[in-house]
């Protein structure tokens, strides 16, 4: 059984050039987690790429074993640090949980 984590930020840039940046910084703090956190099977992280201003901007998909490496992910002391990241610029926020 695989858990597939998938979030998706709306961001606070006013201009796609902001909202750009603002999402490769979060790119760049989430994919860090890649080989750091034991419980994360695979992750990436993507841009949205069409109808920009009206989809979510930017999104994160991440495979664990079950619940449980979620929640160790969730709790890991480098992924609160990403976490303060995404805070930073994430004006709204989605996400879904299912088994793949």
């Amino acid at each position: 059984m695989t858990l597939r984590h998938i979030v998706s930020w709306k961001l606070s840039g006013e201009t796609r050039e902001q909202r750009d940046a603002q999402a490769g910084e979060i790119a760049d703090a989430l994919l860090r987690l890649n080989g750091v956190v034991p419980s994360v099977r695979a992750l990436d992280v993507r841009r949205n790429e069409l109808f920009d201003g009206d989809n979510y901007d930017v999104t994160l998909i991440a495979d664990f074993d079950d619940a449980d490496g979620l929640a160790a992910y969730a709790s890991h002391p480098e992924h609160l640090v990403a976490v303060d990241v995404v805070k930073r610029y994430a004006i709204g926020r989605v996400a879904t949980d299912f088994t793949v």
